[in-house]
């Protein structure tokens, strides 16, 4: 995969090579590559002035958006990395997450009443001063070492703990999704994960570096299957990234008719949840695992490839796969090596692996 770069260059190559199509929908509302870029130039060129550079935070707390796409590309391409804060979280967790990211702003897009410290630089995406000014791409400033966002752990061991990635992390998952889902300019994938999660990464990088659309579910339709899956066909989504439960709820209904790769993930999947879609010949279906710290999903299984039958299994369980292409996977006592069969603890190397967690060893 590129090594040598940044998120930034693979995003502004697709700008370059087809700026006219549509990069992201959401309700009546879309933007071509070309827009979205000048859209993040002009809040890129603003994060700048206020003294922006390469491993300082800029913290988003916005609801789903056009503006929340374009405001963390405007961040990334400022140099600095983004800090997603969900508007609906309590006061106190997102007091702790400002405090202990230190951002050097906070970018606003929400009807939720947030409070933000005088000592910090608050931008309002509402304002539309925000989105005109320099629509032309900054100089770069990064390299694939640099930061490119934290997000922070649920925090049900403790306190949250923010985990810090880099650009060549997301640079080999979108060359993984490209190699292994056949990720292109045709894909459209459907954004409905909060971007505090990590799916949310999988669900926009890979498809923007590719050419692909992001079609950005609306919030009240992620808990009504019904909605859901007309919506999937309205937008004629391609790329499904789901939780077990949200598969079971389309698997039952039956009537999604556009999906060509299924991925279940974030929790244990049933076969039974997956016996309609199973049955779909041209569509292929995968289950991801991992942590956030190892760049959203560390292994992947296939359980039907395209244009293939489904092939039944003994096994309810579903295993959790190989790793992807530059990540590793060991299971280990202590330091040895276990033998195959023999239990052990899951251990992740590789080039999915973040730098580490902010300001915590």
């Amino acid at each position: 995969y590129p090594r040598d770069k940044t998120v930034i260059e693979l995003f502004e190559e697709q700008v370059e090579k087809i700026p006219d199509n549509i990069a992201v929908v959401f309700e009546n509302e879309k933007l071509t590559y070309a827009e979205l870029n000048e859209k993040a130039n002009s809040l890129a060129h603003k994060l700048r002035e206020i003294g922006v550079k390469p491993d300082e935070f800029v913290a988003i707390i916005a609801d789903r958006s056009i503006e929340m796409i374009a405001a963390i590309f405007g961040i990334i391409k400022s140099g600095g990395a983004y800090v997603p804060i969900d508007p609906t979280y309590p006061e106190d967790r997102i007091s702790f997450m400002l405090e202990d990211c230190q951002p050097k702003a906070v970018l606003k897009y929400t009807t939720e009443s947030i409070a933000v410290s005088n000592e910090i630089s608050v931008i309002d995406l509402q304002n539309r001063d925000v989105w005109e000014g320099a629509p032309e791409n900054p100089e770069h400033v990064n390299t694939p070492n640099d930061l490119i966002y934290c997000i922070y752990t649920s925090g049900t061991t403790g306190k949250p703990k923010g985990v810090t990635l880099i650009h060549r992390n997301v640079s080999a998952d979108i060359s993984q999704f490209k190699r292994r889902i056949g990720v292109t300019e045709k894909t459209v994938s459907m954004q409905q994960a909060s971007y505090s999660f990590d799916m949310f990464v999988e669900e926009v990088y890979p498809t923007i570096c590719s050419g692909g659309t992001i079609a950005i579910l609306p919030k009240e339709y992620a808990a009504d299957g019904v909605k859901m899956s007309r919506y999937i066909n309205e937008k004629k989504v391609t790329l499904l990234h789901c939780s077990p439960l949200q598969m079971n709820e389309l698997n039952e209904l039956n009537t999604v008719n556009t999906v060509e790769t299924f991925i279940a993930g974030s929790d244990k999947l049933k076969i039974e949840y997956l016996s309609n879609i199973l049955q779909i010949k041209e569509a292929q279906v995968l289950q991801g695992y991992g942590p956030t710290e190892t760049t959203v999903v560390a292994t992947m299984y296939t359980l039907k490839k395209k244009g293939e039958t489904w092939m039944t299994v003994d096994s309810q369980v579903v295993p959790i796969g190989p790793p992807k292409e530059n990540w590793k996977i060991y299971i280990l006592n202590g330091n040895n090596l276990c033998g195959i069969g023999v239990p052990g603890e899951l251990c992740i190397a590789g080039d999915g692996v973040a730098r580490g967690y902010l300001n915590r060893p």
